[in-house]
């Protein structure tokens, strides 16, 4: 998995737009994986290491918190971040019913809904193991979260100008309606200077409202999980509901706020310590998703058929609608 991981990013690093490398290490190493399982014989003794692959994506989310200051929420401005909160709280439930009526899984709905709206592959990532997704469901979902990211990233531009959009406007959209943080920050860039900067801070603030929904989403699966099973009692378990790594990623999140804030350290130093935090964190989920391509069959994929694909870019066009619509009504410029 370490090798997969190594050659994802290599590759992920030759594809340059605009300064910027739009397609994730994630996407590509889960499809490694896939095609090292289906395509190549595997040695039996890999198998136990590759099932394992939970291990090191749960202290790969941990060290991920470094990456989210709350202090991005300051630099925003209020009718931007309630163009976040508004998408936040209209376009996962809208999305998850809609993958519900295609015929989709719950889980496989729910991973697709939270790719969409909040951070793209890592949101998947992080969800996955709080609703117990099977790696079929989070290789299809991180497979469409890509596909229709990458779509976005060139889209956007094209509609903004032809909408005169100016780079403020268009850095909230892009900031809110495109999923993953590298297409953000190409697409921003593309469209200007001013555009990027702003994508990039509407990006980071919506990457922040991440802990507290999978925390809303763990209890709400945890609630099902028990009444399924005949075990809802007064005093609900609630506490099982949110996986501790979950609340490693939350300190770790509020100890870059706290660094920001009270310069801990000289500022070069502490630069240097987030990021090689935030760089190990990324490298361990990195390995988790090529575990997950491992485990996959694509027999598998085929029996869930194309529908993800359409509920995707179903999602991907309703959520850049909405979030247009919320950029012109709330009057930003």
């Amino acid at each position: 998995m370490t090798g997969i991981s190594i050659l994802s990013i290599v590759l992920s690093r030759q594809i340059v737009i605009g300064n910027r490398n739009p397609l994730e290490s994630v996407t590509i190493a889960i499809l490694l994986g896939l095609f090292f399982r289906n395509i190549l014989p595997l040695p039996s003794f890999v198998h136990r290491g590759i099932s394992n692959y939970e291990v090191p994506l749960k202290f790969g989310i941990i060290l991920l918190g470094i990456g989210l200051s709350f202090m991005a929420i300051l630099e925003i401005g209020a009718k931007a971040i309630t163009v976040i909160l508004l998408c936040l709280l209209i376009a996962p439930a809208l999305l998850f019913m809609i993958g519900k009526k295609a015929g989709l899984s719950e889980k496989l709905s729910l991973l697709i809904g939270i790719g969409t709206t909040i951070c793209g592959s890592t949101a998947i990532a992080i969800t996955a193991p709080v609703i117990e997704a099977e790696g079929d469901d989070v290789s299809y979902a991180v497979a469409t979260i890509s596909l229709f990211g990458i779509g976005a990233m060139f889209l956007l531009p094209v509609a903004a100008r032809l909408l005169e959009l100016n780079e403020t406007m268009f850095g909230i959209w892009a900031g809110t309606a495109i999923h993953a943080t590298p297409q953000v920050v190409a697409a921003g860039y593309m469209y200007g200077e001013v555009a990027g900067q702003v994508s990039t801070v509407a990006k980071l603030t919506r990457n922040i409202f991440m802990a507290p929904a999978v925390f809303l989403i763990g209890l709400w699966y945890m609630k099902k999980k028990l009444i399924k099973a005949g075990d809802l009692t007064k005093k609900t378990r609630y506490s099982k509901a949110i996986p501790l790594f979950l609340f490693g990623f939350l300190a770790f999140a509020v100890i870059r706020t706290i660094g920001d804030g009270m310069s801990i350290l000289p500022a070069p130093q502490w630069r240097w310590t987030v990021q090689q935090v935030s760089e190990l964190g990324k490298f361990l989920v990195l390995i988790a998703m090529a575990g997950i391509g491992l485990n996959t069959k694509l027999n598998t994929l085929r029996q869930i058929g194309p529908k993800p694909f359409f509920v995707g870019l179903v999602a991907s066009i309703l959520l850049a609608i909405i979030s247009l619509l919320l950029v012109h009504i709330l009057g930003i410029s």
